[in-house]
């Protein structure tokens, strides 16, 4: 987990999982808890899958923006596996979306 930005009202955090950059957007002063214990539970080595983290934020409602990102310390076969897994999910979440 590694610190991107602080402005003057809000926080961004970068979450990396695999291939997958999670940036969540905490308001500084507001979400500080919340904040806190997402923390708490990456740095306790608790683990967490994409749909993890997402439903989280969405509990939460701390809003997530998502990325895939090319490794190239990472076999071929490993990245292209993540980039369906990730491609998998946006489905899911957009079938969830219309389903509702």
């Amino acid at each position: 987990m590694t610190y991107i930005e602080k402005g003057s009202s809000r926080e961004i955090v970068l979450v990396e999982y695999y291939n997958i950059l999670f940036y969540l957007i905490f308001r500084v002063g507001l979400d500080e808890y919340k904040k806190n214990i997402l923390i708490d539970r990456i740095s306790r080595g608790e683990k967490m899958r994409m749909k993890d983290i997402y439903g989280w934020c969405q509990i939460h409602r701390v809003p997530v923006s998502m990325k895939f990102v090319y490794r190239k310390d990472f076999p071929i076969k490993a990245n292209l596996w993540n980039l369906y897994s990730y491609y998998r999910f946006l489905l899911e979440k957009i079938g969830n979306i219309f389903n509702y």
